[in-house]
């Protein structure tokens, strides 16, 4: 009978993630108010048939069907609860917060980075290296950052190599680009 109990627990817990991932992502990319009735309906079916596993299957299969319809609309859903924020300028201290470095090139529509101990001097030249080599990169905006995951938020904060002028223009980018962003960087 447990064995039952465990299916279940671990199916209702699977269906109230997938949900919730569900929303998360709606809301970043400003989607949430065209769906936000069905969420509630699935939210309180859910609510009120807790111990139905059918409810439980038929609310996870409208849930896949709509993360299905965004895919084929050209959401990557994968990124789940993950989001992407600026906050500012932080200096050399920011290692002691749990912050590392990080070189951003951003072309029109391609980003490459690299992230790593070094300083964000030889992390840029490293990174035009890599470029050179591949012969593949566009031409890019440098931005020397630092980085940190805070829980599902991925925090970029400018460095002492960047200058203002260089981060108002990675926040006019940003807004546009936020989800190629997030993409290109949720492997940090």
């Amino acid at each position: 009978m447990s064995t039952f109990f465990n299916r279940l627990a671990e199916s209702t817990s699977s269906t109230w993630r997938l949900l919730s991932d569900t929303t998360n992502f709606l809301s970043r990319v400003k989607l949430l108010d065209s769906y936000e009735n069905e969420m509630r309906q699935w939210r309180e079916r859910l609510s009120r048939k807790r111990t139905d596993p059918q409810v439980y299957k038929d609310v996870r299969d409208d849930i896949v069907a709509l993360r299905r319809l965004l895919r084929e609309q050209g959401y990557d859903l994968r990124l789940g609860s993950k989001d992407i924020a600026l906050e500012g300028f932080r200096n050399d201290e920011a290692m002691g917060e749990g912050f590392q470095r990080l070189v951003l090139g951003l072309a029109d529509d391609e980003v490459y980075y690299l992230a790593g101990s070094a300083n964000h001097i030889e992390l840029a030249e490293m990174l035009d290296s890599q470029c050179r080599q591949k012969r593949a990169c566009k031409p890019y905006r440098l931005h020397c950052l630092w980085f940190r995951w805070r829980n599902d938020v991925l925090v970029l904060s400018g460095a002492a190599s960047e200058t203002a002028e260089m981060f108002e223009d990675l926040k006019a980018w940003f807004g546009p680009n936020r989800e190629l962003l997030l993409k290109k960087l949720s492997r940090l």
